[in-house]
């Protein structure tokens, strides 16, 4: 199995036939395929290579092709120098001049070569790799032919039947986990671009409302792949990264641009762009829309029936998301998982079910209030010391009113959490003993792990969390609080991003209990590999 490699296409195949290609290649690579689409690319001949705009109307296709047939490959159709060349005579700019001579230079090197037909010589495609890429790669396959597939055609015009190509274009996104329907759309604009290509990128304070907003890469992350894919695939156009706080950008003021390729759930805000230009006195953009990509794949219902980053966050939940550190502080065995999150984010839940799956669990937060619920208990008098009698009804303290006082000031809760965590930490390590040899797993479920730098007292951090909204619903539901009160307590806690970044494992109780059960199981068995390395 191969990293990477690149697939040379000397003849286009039909649809069904690329899939069948597709399909092979997923046996042989692992992880980024590019492809490189020209008829006659072999014999250096360019009578008969196929046009950009001819490119343009097969991208879709053979990204749905890759979604369909290759879903966890990283799929890359490569564009040439000469797409551009071909170019220059249909855009506007009269003296636009042809992009620079540039040499490729791969993301990730092809390791293997892929090839369909056998009309040529291995020292031709050596040579050719040499020269079109700055490529010496020993292991060339050919791609096995299937005389059973369907003879599908490929589609004559594009979706819009918009055959323009200009020298400004632009469009924006998140961009964040970058999709077969990323690619389309960022590839048709290259490929209607001659000159500058401009990529507005939604800074943070565009993401809050998206699904999962938490599991968002930062934007320097964002841009940096993003950066880097779309050279990768085209070096040669210019391109300008920017970020945007609103979802019009750098259309709205810059009168050199001439296109705004969007999508279907973009087209609206493309539309509001033109409105707002022509009342500035700028010339309208042409507006191209690009289809959006059906998921094949769906693993949950709770998935877009288009291909999409928030699916792609879900499909995150319950996975690593970072390799924990190694705790030579710690014993090997029992393995010990922090369990933590917001209020009622649903981390009981969570625990029960790891419960179930055979782990042992401490619910620390239950055992934090028996530090004082009796004058006997160990912090008990130190918290009538600090705030006083009035925390007290009949001589017990009320968690009500201590809750009250607490969540409504960070200082109090601060001293608070000074007086229980010494006392919490010791019955915790008593329970911990006396489930030694019994689990080689304990879950230790804590609200305020990361808040206690307790992170080094685990082997790994998971972290559940849900939406403001959703949180002060259940507060309101299952604590009587009102709404403010909710957010008092929410807003006394860390964010969800702030635990996000710290985490090994994210769940999410966003929806029915059983996508929850997928997650913890899907946590479970990712955490077997780690077991086994303390055995």
């Amino acid at each position: 199995m191969f990293k990477s490699g690149l697939m040379l296409l000397s003849s286009m195949p039909q649809l069904n036939r690329l899939s069948a290609y597709l399909r092979a290649a997923n046996q042989t690579i692992s992880n980024t395929l590019y492809i490189s689409i020209e008829p006659n690319l072999l014999s250096n001949t360019e009578a008969n290579t196929r046009s950009t705009q001819e490119l343009v109307r097969l991208l879709p296709h053979i990204y749905a092709a890759a979604n369909r047939s290759a879903p966890y490959l990283d799929v890359r159709v490569l564009h040439h120098s000469y797409y551009h060349k071909q170019q220059q005579h249909l855009s506007s700019a009269s003296n636009a001049s042809s992009p620079p001579p540039l040499k490729r230079l791969f993301q990730f090197t092809p390791q293997v070569v892929l090839i369909n037909g056998t009309n040529y010589s291995e020292d031709s495609v050596r040579k050719f790799l040499i020269d079109e890429f700055d490529l010496k790669i020993q292991r060339i396959e050919t791609i096995p032919e299937s005389d059973a597939e369907t003879q599908d055609s490929w589609p004559t015009t594009t979706a819009d039947g918009n055959d323009s190509v200009y020298d400004f274009v632009c469009l924006g996104g998140t961009f964040d986990n970058l999709h077969n329907g990323h690619k389309v759309l960022l590839s048709s604009a290259q490929l209607r671009c001659n000159n500058c290509l401009t990529i507005g990128v939604t800074d943070k304070s565009m993401i809050k409302s998206k699904t999962l907003s938490e599991l968002i890469d930062p934007f320097d992350v964002r841009v940096d792949h993003l950066n880097k894919f779309v050279k990768d695939i085209d070096p040669f156009i210019k391109y300008n990264i920017v970020a945007i706080s609103d979802p019009f950008g750098p259309a709205i003021v810059d009168s050199s641009l001439e296109c705004i390729v969007v999508s279907l759930e973009t087209l609206r805000g493309g539309q509001k762009i033109n409105e707002i230009r022509n009342k500035d006195n700028m010339k309208p953009l042409d507006v191209i829309k690009i289809d959006l990509l059906n998921e094949l794949n769906k693993e949950s219902d709770f998935e877009e029936q288009k291909i999409s980053s928030s699916s792609q966050r879900m499909r995150k939940l319950g996975t690593i998301l970072r390799e924990p550190q190694e705790r030579p502080n710690l014993p090997k065995t029992p393995y010990i998982i922090g369990l933590t999150g917001g209020i009622a984010s649903g981390k009981s839940s969570i625990a029960d079910k790891l419960a179930s799956l055979g782990a042992g669990v401490i619910h620390c937060d239950l055992m934090a209030h028996k530090t004082y619920e009796s004058p006997e208990s160990p912090a008990y008098n130190d918290i009538v010391r600090h705030f006083g009698d009035k925390v007290l009804t009949n001589s017990v303290i009320d968690r009500q009113k201590l809750g009250k006082i607490v969540f409504e000031n960070k200082e109090e809760l601060k001293a608070l959490n000074a007086i229980i965590w010494p006392k919490l930490e010791a019955i915790i390590r008593e329970k911990m003993n006396d489930m030694k040899g019994k689990y080689d797993v304990i879950v230790l479920e804590i609200a305020l792990l990361l808040e206690a730098k307790w992170g080094d007292k685990v082997h790994q951090i998971w972290v559940s969390i849900i939406d403001q909204n959703q949180a002060i619903n259940r507060l309101e539901k299952r604590n009587q609080l009102s709404r403010e009160e909710a957010l008092n307590r929410i807003e006394s806690q860390m964010t969800n991003e702030e635990r996000v970044r710290e985490a090994n494992v994210v769940f999410a109780t966003l929806w029915d209990p059983e996508f929850t059960w997928t997650q913890v199981k899907r946590a479970w068995t990712g955490l077997q590999p780690y077991l086994h390395k303390t055995q």
